[in-house]
C-alpha cells in the first residue's frame, strides 16, 4: 500500500514527531511524508518513510500571519501546490493521510483544496484519512468554523481518527457537531513512543526542562531559573533541552542565565529525549501533545506549563492530571514554583490510571482495514 502523508507544523514540533511516529509504524507499506514547516535538523527517518519537504511555511507566535523562511510567500504557495499535485500524479497513492486539516491549517488549505479536489475526481480515487490530535484549538467564530469543517470532512474525507483515549477527552468536548459528520469517527488512542531497552537508571536529582520546538516558552524557562535559585538543595541538576526553532537572541540570552548557576547545564535538542525523561526525577516542560505522551511513556514525575494562549494545553494537562500522569503548574511566581518543584521532589509519585497508547499501531490496523474494504 503506497501512503502519501501530508504534515505541516507551524510553531511547535508536536505535529511532526506524532505524525513521524505514525509513518514508522507502517512498516509494511511505503510512506511518501510530505513536511511543510521549517526543517528539523539531525532527524533520520525509517526506509520505509521517504520525505518530502516542501518549501517551509511557519505561522507567527501569535497564529495572525503565514511567515516564510525567505522568498515572495504567494510564490512559496504556488510552488508548494505544484510540488504537491506532481506528487500525486507520480504515487497515485492508495490512501491520503492529512494531519490535522480540515480541523485546523486553514490557512494551508491554498494546497490542500487543489490537491483532495486533484484526488476526488480521479477514478482511481485514494481513501482520505484525517490525522487528529486529542483536542482542537477554539475559535473566534465556532458556528462558522464548524460549518466549514463539516462541509469539506462530508466532501472529501473517509475516516476521520483521532489520537486519544476517549475515557479521558472525547471530541465533540471541543467540536459540538460531531453528530453532523459522516465519516467515520475512530479512536485510536494515544500515540506515544518506546521507552529505551534496557531502560535507563534514575539520576538522583536531574531534572529536566523542555519547551518544545523552543519559539514559545522563554519566559517558562525564566521563571524555572528564578525558582532554582531558591531552592539550595546541592544535588538538584536541571538539564535545559534548547527547542531547535529557538531564537538566537532568546538561546544566546538564556545561556548566559544558566551558565551563571553551576547546577544547570545547557544542551542541545535532543532526539532521544525520552531516554532523558526516563533517567529524570522531574521533568519541567509545556503541555503539549508530544511532551505529555513523553511524560506517560517514561513515567517520570512531571510539571507542566500549558500554552496560556489558547485552550488546548490547558485542558490535556488538567485531564492528565486528574489521571495522575502530571501535575500542572498555576503560577510562574518564583517562590510558589519552587515550593512546587520541591514538593514533587519530596513526595512519591502518584498512581497513574491506565489509558490507552498504542495510537500508532491502531492508526496502521484501522487504516489497513478501511482500504482494504470494496
Amino acid at each position: 500500500m503506497k501512503i502519501l502523508h501530508y504534515c505541516q507544523h507551524v510553531l511547535g514540533i508536536g505535529h511532526f514527531f506524532r505524525s513521524m511516529e505514525i509513518a514508522a509504524a507502517f512498516s509494511r507499506h511505503t510512506v511518501f511524508f510530505v513536511e511543510g514547516g521549517d526543517p528539523l535538523p539531525g532527524f533520520r527517518a525509517p526506509d520505509h518513510v521517504r520525505r518530502i519537504a516542501l518549501p517551509p511555511l511557519r505561522m507567527d507566535p501569535e497564529f495572525r500571519n503565514l511567515e516564510t523562511a525567505g522568498g515572495d510567500l504567494r510564490d512559496i504557495q504556488a510552488r508548494r501546490t505544484a510540488i504537491l499535485l506532481d506528487l500525486w500524479e507520480t504515487v497515485r497513492p492508495d490512501v491520503l493521510l492529512i494531519e490535522l486539516f480540515p480541523f485546523g491549517r486553514k490557512r494551508f488549505q491554498f494546497e490542500l483544496i487543489p490537491l483532495l479536489e486533484r484526488n476526488a475526481a480521479s477514478p482511481r480515487r485514494a481513501r482520505v484519512v484525517c490525522s487528529l490530535r486529542d483536542i482542537l484549538v477554539e475559535k473566534a467564530d465556532p458556528d462558522a468554523y464548524e460549518e466549514k469543517v463539516i462541509s469539506l470532512v462530508n466532501r472529501y474525507f473517509d475516516l476521520i481518527l483521532v489520537h486519544a483515549d476517549p475515557a479521558c477527552v472525547q471530541l465533540d468536548e471541543t467540536f459540538r457537531r460531531l453528530a453532523e459528520i459522516r465519516p467515520l469517527v475512530h479512536y485510536t488512542g494515544y500515540v506515544t513512543r518506546s521507552l529505551p531497552n534496557p531502560l535507563p537508571p534514575k539520576v538522583r536529582g536531574r531534572m529536566v526542562l523542555s519547551t518544545g520546538g523552543g519559539r514559545v516558552g522563554i519566559d517558562f524557562i525564566e521563571a524555572v531559573f528564578r525558582a532554582l535559585s531558591r531552592l539550595s538543595n546541592p544535588d538538584i541538576r536541571l538539564q535545559v533541552h534548547e527547542g531547535p526553532f529557538m531564537e538566537r537572541q532568546d538561546r544566546e540570552a538564556l545561556r548566559e542565565r544558566a551558565a551563571a548557576d553551576p547546577r544547570i547545564s545547557w544542551h542541545p535538542f535532543s532526539h532521544a529525549f525520552l531516554k532523558e525523561l526516563a533517567q529524570a526525577e522531574l521533568s519541567l516542560s509545556m503541555a503539549g501533545y508530544n511532551t505529555c505522551m513523553d511524560i506517560l511513556a517514561s513515567g517520570v514525575s512531571a510539571l507542566v506549563y500549558p500554552f496560556p494562549q489558547n485552550r488546548e494545553q490547558s485542558l490535556r494537562a488538567h485531564r492528565l492530571e486528574s489521571r495522575g500522569v502530571l501535575r500542572v503548574i498555576r503560577s510562574l511566581d518564583p517562590e510558589r514554583l519552587a515550593a512546587q518543584i520541591q514538593e514533587v521532589l519530596s513526595s512519591p509519585r502518584p498512581p497513574m490510571e491506565p489509558l490507552r497508547t498504542e495510537g500508532a499501531r491502531e492508526t496502521v490496523r484501522a487504516i489497513e482495514n478501511f482500504a482494504s474494504r470494496a
